[in-house]
């Protein structure tokens, strides 16, 4: 991992300025007082790239790189006087050491070294009135650059700010303290901006700076206690993971099976019906789908039950709408389903996080539907049948997560984001709303709220506070001050979609980032899953005022986070979709691996389809016939027998008609008709069926391509049409020498 300062260095070996010149941008500046024979301080440590500026007081004097009072000829040979007030220089790359010396004065001891510390560790600090404990309403804003030395323990600073209520009183960094904590002074500021300076840190002092627990503040009249305030924190990762994600070994199909939908972003089945996908599309309608002739029916629709989608109005992105629909393990009985909806914050919640006197952009609905006859595929639900479980207050429009699905313990498990917003913090203005119903420690890392987290409840249980559902005894945070017994697990940015392993059970978490890392989590019961403190495997800085990104410093975290078993940074994309571990027949050498996607690379419709291989590294898939998507991936689908779709559109938004469901199958291989990977005498039965009897062949046959039967490639097969792949087949055959012949 490499190391990057905010803003780049001036690379200038050298420069004479005048005394008012400014420093270059982002470079930290190391004063030098030139005066009474002696240099002041005699040695400086700093980093390549930094500068050292001798600042004239007393006499005529020289600033001379060389020993033994002798010019060296490499680097400077300045006059310092009344008339060159100030000399500076760039500190170059692969210099560990610079002495120098006063030509006049040399013999009388005048001396000094530029010492370069190899090892320099670069800081951040973004000053905000939102960073203060607690927040303060100030326009006041300001930035810095801190540089630590570990040879010498020297941290070298240069902070401004600007836009104070009031007159400054005092300035100070502070430790050690997490960022919802105040702590006493470690540093004595000076008053005014800039601030330029350096300090030597006890071994104490550096290891708190390194772990994230110092901060700056300035304090002014009509805030005491602070007005701004910033974290000394590591600087960004410029590539937290350089490697690109490589093409995989696999290619498959994409199938269309239906067309015409607007934004689908969930399929799976209902118990009993083994040919029909069921689809939630973000717009309120849950389609059952023929997955025999890709037909499509309105099973239920709760359209009229969202809030107005579009958060720029008609044809612009959201993440709200229908987002979930589960089955109950026993639907074939009783006919219930679930549903995730984005409802107008017109009831009471059961759960909220927002401040007394603000209103939620929106309510999160888990809602029980049924269905009268459920043996019947044709039965649809019965819209008077609806009963509310459970209603919480949603911040902003974004980060709902939305995912429902049935464990294989028979309870349902509910999906949340941590609110929306940014970094999961109270820090600001987006779409013109305050950000608010976070906290100072975000959702995702508190357990007392339900934002951020895994749901687990019994949805025909009474044990809830609302008594519409049923709180399992054994979840792990039963009885437990201080938690919402409600979670499975928590730590969460955006869970999108979650499944569990058909055959395993495991359950797999696709985790929606922030600004640099997407990530797949295998989650346990009561496992925090790190957000905020963590995005993926790194830690994660909120950066004030400012973007939030991700440092490979360790930091003062909690113990026990659990970090992904995949992640993949935004080189790649922007927005993880989870998916499903394959356990279905048509593609065996798939078998046991995690499918999922990436939504789009650069947000333009270019989604992307992944694979996790057997040391979970992630690959791309080879689409047949395509280099790429060219869409937008919003979700996955399972089927009853284990096959997966991809449900994608090509606006990336709520709007219009392009959304298709895409099964995830074979390549065609002509003459492969029993679709088992190899053209042998296994197939000579089933190429006799779909000569004789094609719909039966196919029926047989569900998830093999129907060009396998096309042996000629001519485009005509099955029935009296496909007579004519009958020599070729035979051809197929021989040419084995009674050996299978692997499909390409």
């Amino acid at each position: 991992m490499s190391r990057v300062r905010p803003l780049p260095r001036n690379r200038l070996l050298l420069m004479l300025l005048t005394l008012a010149a400014a420093a270059p941008a982002g470079a930290l500046v190391h004063e030098v007082k030139v005066r009474d024979n002696v240099f002041v301080p005699s040695t400086v440590t700093v980093a390549a790239g930094d500068t050292v500026r001798w600042v004239w007081e007393q006499g005529h004097h020289t600033v001379t790189s060389g020993t033994n009072c002798v010019y060296d000829g490499l680097y400077f040979d300045a006059m310092v006087d009344p008339g060159n007030l100030v000399y500076e220089f760039v500190v170059p790359a692969g210099v560990s050491e610079i002495p120098y010396f006063c030509r006049p004065h040399c013999f009388f001891g005048m001396v000094g070294l530029i010492r370069v510390d190899p090892n320099a560790e670069d800081y951040l600090i973004t000053l905000d009135g939102f960073q203060e404990n607690p927040p303060v309403a100030t326009t006041a804003t300001g930035t810095g650059d801190a540089t630590l030395y570990p040879l010498t323990n020297t941290l070298a600073w240069e902070i401004s700010f600007s836009g104070l209520s009031s007159a400054q009183t005092a300035a100070h960094f502070h430790g050690p303290a997490g960022p919802c904590q105040n702590a006493g002074v470690q540093v004595g500021l000076p008053n005014g901006s800039p601030i330029r300076g350096s300090a030597v840190l006890t071994a104490q002092q550096v290891t708190d700076l390194r772990l994230g627990r110092w901060y700056m503040n300035v304090h002014t009249t009509n805030f005491p206690a602070g007005e701004i305030r910033g974290r000394v924190a590591p600087v960004p990762l410029d590539d937290p993971i350089p490697d690109p994600i490589p093409l995989g070994d696999r290619t498959v199909r994409l199938q269309p099976i239906a067309t015409g939908l607007t934004a689908p972003n969930w399929g799976t089945f209902a118990p009993g019906h083994s040919r029909r996908l069921y689809v939630t599309d973000q717009v309120g309608v849950v389609w059952a789908i023929n997955l025999d002739n890709g037909s499509k029916s309105v099973f239920l629709d709760v359209s009229s039950r969202l809030v107005p989608l579009g958060i720029s109005g008609p044809n612009s992105f959201d993440e709200r709408g229908l987002l979930g629909v589960a089955f109950h393990p026993s639907y074939a009985s009783n006919g219930l389903l679930y549903t995730y909806t984005s409802e107008p914050a017109t009831g009471i919640p059961d759960f909220t996080t927002m401040p007394t006197g603000t209103i939620p952009n929106h309510q999160t609905v888990i809602a029980e539907w049924q269905v009268p006859n459920p043996t019947d595929p044709n039965s649809v639900v019965d819209p008077n049948s609806r009963r509310e479980l459970l209603r919480i207050d949603q911040p902003q429009f974004n980060h709902n997560a939305g995912a429902l699905n049935f464990g294989p313990d028979s309870r349902l498990y509910i999906a949340l984001g941590d609110g929306g917003g940014r970094d999961d913090r109270d820090d600001g203005v987006s779409l013109g709303v305050p950000l608010v119903g976070h906290g100072c420690e975000g959702n995702g890392a508190n357990p007392g709220t339900i934002l951020g987290s895994l749901l687990r409840i019994d949805p025909l249980g009474n044990n809830s506070a609302n008594g519409r559902y049923g709180i399992p005894q054994d979840n792990p945070f039963v009885g437990q001050m201080g938690y919402v017994e409600e979670i499975y697990a928590y730590g969460f940015r955006n869970p999108f979609r979650f499944s569990f392993d058909a055959q395993t059970g495991d359950l797999y978490v696709g985790d929606v980032g922030q600004n640099d890392i997407e990530e797949v989590n295998l989650v346990t019961a009561g496992g925090n899953y790190g957000w905020r403190h963590k995005e993926g495997s790194f830690y994660f800085l909120f950066n004030g005022n400012q973007p939030g990104y991700v440092t490979d410093r360790v930091l003062d975290v909690p113990a026990g986070l659990i970090d992904p078993i995949a992640e993949y940074d935004h080189d790649e994309g922007i927005s993880v979709i989870g998916g499903f571990v394959y356990r279905g027949s048509a593609l065996p050498a798939l078998a046991g691996r995690y499918v999922f996607g990436e939504f789009a690379r650069t947000f333009n419709n270019n989604g992307r389809l992944f694979y996790l291989d057997a040391g979970n590294q992630i690959r791309e898939f080879q689409i047949a016939g395509a280099e790429a998507l060219d869409v937008s991936v919003l979700g996955f689908g399972q089927d009853a027998n284990g096959e997966l779709y991809v449900l994608v559109n090509g606006t990336g938004t709520p709007f219009g008609t392009t959304g298709a469901v895409l099964r995830i199958g074979r390549t065609v291989c002509r003459g492969d008709l029993n679709c088992d990977g190899f053209i042998d005498f296994g197939d000579i039965n089933p190429f006799v069926l779909a000569l004789s009897n094609f719909p039966a062949w196919k029926s047989q046959n569900p998830y093999c391509p129907e060009q396998n039967s096309d042996i000629n490639g001519d485009g005509q097969y099955g029935g009296p049409n496909g007579f004519g792949d009958i020599n070729p087949f035979v051809g197929l055959l021989s040419s084995g020498g009674g050996q299978p012949v692997p499909c390409p």
